[in-house]
């Protein structure tokens, strides 16, 4: 998929490549299809957030304490979702689709492996920005890129090996198995939220969840009307400052990124000499 240049520059779908949707080519009406596409959705959702980091993290000068908070928190967030994320998938979802369907037994046993992979280097990370948040530590711009390098390519591995994963499905058990699994993985992800992570997850998932991808045919996140507005004028309030480095509207809608609007390249030249 080539980048989504903008009049304005670059936009938050690189350096890491977007996955593209089984249900880019087969009918969401199948219901592996639309689950495996679901999940790929879910993973350019934190994917567009991380590029929005990797863009943003070397412009900000380690003078700049105000911006670089903001982006500090913006990291923090997108951890706290991606944490909840496989937490839930390890606690509830693998073994759900297992229990359900006999025959996926041993499936998903790859994925689970994949998440050692990236967890220490994600952890470090988590650390780093957590410290420097906390006075601890001084921002860095270096730091920061280096320790994304550093668990990246595994966490992207496992990002795409995922989705041709839960099309093996498809092969071991009926359809509506997989759907009652997956709608039960969404309304066991929210309540695992509590309200704390909700002030982080909830504006981090709507901010990065581009409506038009793939000409706009997902439904993608499934939610009543009133959630946006809410999420918006509520529970965005905790880390305001964060949310300034989304790719899209509360409404899906890409924007122009911080970084190549007025008001950031004027934000951005706070220390620079």
């Amino acid at each position: 998929m080539s980048p989504k240049q903008t009049p304005e520059g670059v936009w938050a779908d690189q350096p890491f490549k977007l996955l593209d949707t089984p249900g880019k080519d087969k009918p969401l009406s199948d219901p592996v299809v639309y689950v495996a596409s679901h999940m790929a959705l879910v993973h350019n959702t934190f994917i567009r957030a991380l590029n929005s980091i990797y863009l943003h993290a070397p412009l900000i000068a380690t003078s700049n304490k105000s911006l670089s908070r903001d982006l500090l928190s913006y990291c923090q967030c997108w951890v706290a979702l991606v944490a909840l994320h496989h937490q839930t998938e390890e606690k509830f979802l693998f073994s759900a689709f297992e229990k359900r369907i006999p025959a996926a037994k041993g499936i998903l046993d790859t994925n689970v492996h994949q998440h050692e992979e990236f967890h220490d280097g994600l952890a470090a990370f988590e650390k780093y920005v957590d410290g420097a948040l906390a006075g601890k530590e001084e921002y860095s711009s270096e730091k920061l890129l280096k320790l994304i390098d550093g668990f990246s390519e595994p966490l992207m591995k496992h990002f795409n090996d995922e989705i041709p994963t839960l099309m093996r499905l498809e092969e071991a058990g009926q359809g509506e198995d997989v759907m009652k699994v997956h709608e039960e993985f969404e309304i066991h992800t929210s309540q695992r939220a509590n309200t704390s992570q909700q002030a982080k997850v909830g504006p981090m998932t709507l901010l990065n969840a581009d409506k038009t991808f793939e000409g706009g045919k997902h439904p993608f996140p499934v939610m009543p009307k009133f959630v946006p507005y809410l999420v918006k004028y509520l529970i965005s309030r905790k880390y305001a400052g964060a949310w300034k480095f989304g790719s899209c509207d509360y409404w899906g809608q890409p924007v122009t990124l911080f970084m190549n609007t007025p008001e950031g390249k004027k934000a951005l030249a706070v220390g620079k000499a």
